[in-house]
């Protein structure tokens, strides 16, 4: 398997930009005395923005191998393993260091503990409230595992379909109508039930069965941007125009009307996310053909993307918890909250950084050992 390298500027300035969005929403912790509005939908946004992007590339890897190999069983496999040696020590690493740092201060162990080994914590019900971060990880490799299974199945079904494309866009869209089936799934069994923003947050907008369709618009999206690329690059100024628009009235305006959970349940439940991950699908081409800046922000730009998987699983219940064991966030003045946010910041990027040199870096390289490309025949 070919693996190209090459990076593009934009989409690192979108990684970038996302992981700077979900680090900042929980500085609120630290301006616990102050009133910060729209923090939580910053890391809502940051996430989503993964989401796409993640589908986007990795999406862009499978119809690359759908439409120039055979998609051989070998083949599938050996996506999955150079997709774990990117994702999993990394994330087993920091459920370690979670699971350290809980009994090193008493704190009680979830007792499905286990279920964090197979990314079962948010499948179909709740997010165990233990390693909260690591829901959006759940989401994504299950995508991975999925997608190339259906792309299989579908291949060995249809043999005679020369257009190996278009089956990998009818895979998309129809695990993209699965999830949104799911999503109504979930609301006709909670029609009568009381509708809440924690709710919402707890038993949908974190569980695995209900938002693997924010991944599948990114694969969606990779492929007209490859059949329509040049038209695609003239229009991306409107459509980046739609995205801001639409992700506009998603969180502003709709509130403004009266359009919450408890009164619009349906909305809510149903349609918001989905279109949520349309309009981010339309900010990205904007993102995708920018030009690199000079080189010097070039390279912050490109280090905070590259850092951004270890600042993800750092940042929070590794960083921010530790110093909130040494600190009374909720006695701070404004100054001293603004100095722990800034010390805050430049933790979380030294850890990350060291973290991805000597163990993440090393740990995907990995996947390039002689051993494993000679099995795979690469």
């Amino acid at each position: 398997m070919k693996n190209n390298t090459a990076r593009i500027f934009g989409l690192d300035v979108m990684r970038a930009i996302a992981i700077t969005m979900v680090v900042l929403s929980h500085t609120g912790y630290i301006f616990q005395g102050y009133r910060l509005p729209g923090m939580k939908l910053l890391g809502l946004e940051g996430v989503e923005l993964f989401f796409v992007l993640s589908g986007f590339l990795i999406g862009g890897i499978l119809l690359r191998l759908i439409t120039t190999t055979s998609f051989s069983k070998k083949i599938m496999f050996h996506f999955w393993i150079r997709r774990w040696f990117r994702t999993l020590p990394l994330y087993y690493l920091m459920l370690l260091v979670n699971i350290f740092i809980a009994i090193l201060v008493g704190y009680k162990l979830p007792n499905d503990l286990w279920k964090y080994v197979f990314f079962l914590q948010n499948f179909n019900k709740y997010h165990i409230p233990f390693f909260p971060e690591s829901w959006s990880l759940s989401i994504e490799e299950f995508a991975y595992f999925l997608a190339p299974i259906c792309l299989y199945v579908l291949c060995k079904l249809f043999k005679k379909i020369k257009n190996k494309d278009k089956l990998f866009l009818w895979t998309s869209v129809l695990l993209v109508l699965l999830f949104l089936v799911a999503k109504i799934s979930y609301h006709a069994k909670a029609v009568n039930a009381l509708h809440s923003l924690a709710l919402w947050n707890s038993k949908l907008k974190p569980i695995v069965i209900y938002r693997l369709d924010s991944i599948f618009y990114g694969f969606i999206l990779v492929y007209y941007f490859n059949k329509y690329k040049k038209r695609i690059d003239k229009l991306k100024d409107l459509l980046f125009f739609l995205g801001v628009f639409l992700i506009g009235l998603l969180f502003i305006i709709m509130p403004m009307l009266g359009i919450v959970i408890e009164k619009t349940p349906f909305y809510w439940n149903v349609m918001l996310l989905p279109l949520n991950s349309i309009a981010i699908g339309f900010l990205l081409p904007k993102f995708y053909f920018l030009k690199e800046p000079r080189p010097w922000l070039s390279k912050i730009i490109k280090n905070i993307s590259i850092y951004s998987y270890a600042m993800y699983l750092l940042h929070y219940t590794f960083v921010l918890y530790l110093m909130q064991l040494l600190l009374d966030f909720s006695s701070l003045s404004m100054f001293e909250c603004i100095v722990c946010t800034f010390i805050y910041l430049i933790i979380t990027y030294l850890f990350s950084k060291v973290v991805y040199n000597y163990f993440e870096k090393p740990m995907t390289n990995l996947r390039d050992d002689l051993r494993i490309k000679y099995f795979f025949n690469t």
